[in-house]
């Protein structure tokens, strides 16, 4: 099979592969995607892109109430760059034009390419220089914007504060919206949502490929943990903002996300804690939230609580996502097995993109592409031990 995807690769330029594989008469691989959260629904997409008979399996009517559906949606890899190695900073750049690719014409019903604006108060001043600091490694399509500067951009935040670090590169995505388009993407490829709790060890039976992206499940994966977040949206009619506003925070990065009609979308916290997925949100956690807004601009003082929501986000010891591959039976070599894709924490918007393209290119072809190892959990253990060095 792989050679006959390499004689694919020649004429490429003419023909999608999945073109080329109906066009030659070949048997689409069989994949089953288990979630359809933000990672299962980019794995199902690409996988048909490329040419594959896909189904996902969803336990939840969709959308399903989890960590994907009440995200941040933040396109955001420069605000990670204390915490994440910079091989994952470009990775997420590369999420962000594959979000665009496969988006389409419908990137403007739910994507924001106007970037984001890092701000602190005056006693965190200290953690945006900071975080300044390290801008230089990652890129120098950054500037520190005040005054007249600041004004231009976001007249609002402008009378409150007077300094801002301001990143043209970032993006945003409305997450529901974002997901039901994918969904509809999928389903004019031919690909199914089925809601059933699926057991992948049944699924073998039936696919080539199972492909786990249930997120955290107690008990499936050891190394995985639950992290809990909480978001809240705030309806504020005297209020305005062009892009989402980072405000530096010494205990969780806290964004303020501007929606449609006028709507805000604020969290996010980081709490350990996977026992109580119950959707709500601690009296703590909102009050931080609401006070950020708050100190953000007054009028937040009259806003209308719309919503308040908690979901576990899958982790591993160092945050950072990976891809689990486990050989089938009876299987050569790349043909066929169990793939699980996990531990997004909040990266799953900005990189879920980038996993599904290795996954969808390992089952096409039997082999690892250039960002492959960025997801194996030797590479995040060898990045996690130099880090704590």
């Amino acid at each position: 099979m792989a050679t006959l995807y390499a004689v694919f690769a020649c004429i490429s330029q003419k023909f999608s592969r999945a073109e080329w594989i109906k066009a030659v008469g070949l048997d689409p691989k069989k994949v089953a995607v288990i979630g359809a959260g933000i990672v299962g629904l980019n794995t199902a997409y690409k996988s048909a892109r490329e040419g594959m008979d896909v189904t996902i399996f969803e336990k939840q009517e969709f959308p399903p109430a989890n960590a994907s559906s009440i995200a941040g949606g933040m396109l955001a890899p420069f605000s990670e760059i204390e915490v994440m190695p910079l091989n994952f900073v470009q990775a997420g750049l590369k999420g962000i034009s594959f979000w665009k690719d496969n988006l389409g014409q419908e990137q403007d019903k739910c994507m924001q390419n106007t970037g984001s604006l890092f701000i602190a108060h005056p006693e965190d001043k200290h953690m945006l220089e900071r975080f300044a600091y390290h801008m230089p490694d990652a890129s120098d399509e950054w500037e520190w914007v005040e005054g007249e500067a600041l004004a231009k951009i976001e007249p609002m935040v402008a009378g409150r504060f007077n300094r801002g670090l301001y990143i043209p590169a970032e993006a945003n995505l409305h997450p529901l919206i974002a997901m039901e388009i994918l969904a509809k993407k999928l389903k004019d490829m031919g690909a199914n949502i089925i809601q059933k709790e699926a057991d992948p060890v049944e699924l073998e039976k039936d696919f080539d490929w199972v492909v786990d992206c249930r997120g955290w499940v107690d008990g499936v994966d050891k190394d995985l943990r639950g992290i809990k977040g909480e978001i809240i949206l705030l309806e504020n009619k005297e209020f305005k903002l062009s892009r989402p506003v980072r405000m530096m925070h010494p205990r969780y990065p806290l964004y303020i996300i501007p929606r449609p009609n006028n709507v805000f979308a604020v969290g996010a916290s980081a709490i350990e804690n996977a026992d109580e997925d119950d959707g709500l949100v601690f009296l703590r956690s909102a009050m931080e939230l609401m006070s950020a807004a708050y100190s953000l601009h007054p009028s937040f003082g009259d806003a209308k609580v719309l919503d308040m929501s908690s979901a576990i986000r899958p982790s591993y010891i160092d945050n950072l996502p990976r891809i689990n591959i486990t050989q089938g039976q009876g299987y050569d070599e790349g043909e066929g097995g169990y793939i699980r894709c996990n531990g997004t924490f909040r990266h799953g918007y900005l990189l879920s993109p980038v996993m599904a393209n290795c996954v969808s290119h390992y089952i096409a072809t039997g082999e690892e592409n250039e960002d492959f190892a960025l997801f194996s959990g030797q590479y995040n253990f060898h990045v996690a031990s130099e880090e704590a060095a």
